[in-house]
């Protein structure tokens, strides 16, 4: 083989082109195969950080209407738990008023009788502005979600189940009991024979 046959191109590695920057040093230029395998991981970087924040503002607006939901449901069992101690105040009252109406002889009992009436309106008139109600009483049929029987009276003539006395009156807010009514209840004397209780 001649020394024409083994050119340098034979022998040589290929030459890198080379590049100037703005300061007129020399830069190799950077291959295609770079700029593609950079630019998909940059891609797949992008698509997980945005995947993240998605999954984060999903649990953010989950946790939201939580917290949202549970407000609502803590509102009305911390104005129960304030109401439910005014009760026993206007349980009071009442039989105050009560009482007082029974012997009604004289002055004294005239001004007393205005006192007792003036405050069982106006505790009435707080538990409505809570919309809170009583449960129905006497005359009404027994409910033992709203009743709590506490005497029972065998009766022929009556309902059965027909409320005859209330001890103490229940109360409900917007539908949920706060209280309920102690109740005497008729019941006819096939059942109250056949009953253990009695």
């Amino acid at each position: 083989m001649s020394e024409r046959d083994k050119g340098p191109a034979h022998d040589a590695p290929p030459e890198e082109e080379i590049t100037f920057d703005a300061a007129g040093d020399a830069q190799p230029e950077p291959e295609l195969e770079f700029y593609v395998t950079t630019i998909e991981e940059l891609r797949k970087e992008r698509d997980e950080y945005y995947g993240l924040l998605q999954r984060k503002q999903a649990e953010f607006e989950n946790f939201r209407k939580r917290v949202n939901r549970e407000k609502a449901e803590l509102r009305p069992q911390a104005r129960g738990e304030v109401l439910r101690e005014l009760l026993p105040v206007l349980d009071s009252a009442e039989k105050g008023l009560q009482s007082l109406l029974e012997r009604k002889d004289g002055v004294d009992a005239e001004a007393f009788l205005e006192g007792f009436e003036l405050l069982v309106k106006g505790l009435r008139q707080v538990l409505e502005r809570f919309e809170v109600s009583e449960v129905p009483g006497v005359g009404s049929a027994f409910d033992p979600t709203l009743h709590e029987a506490v005497l029972r009276e065998v009766d022929d003539g009556l309902e059965d189940g027909e409320i005859l006395e209330e001890y103490r009156k229940g109360y409900q807010m917007n539908g949920r009991l706060l209280r309920p009514s102690q109740v005497k209840v008729a019941v006819h004397p096939t059942e109250a024979s056949s009953s253990p209780e009695n």
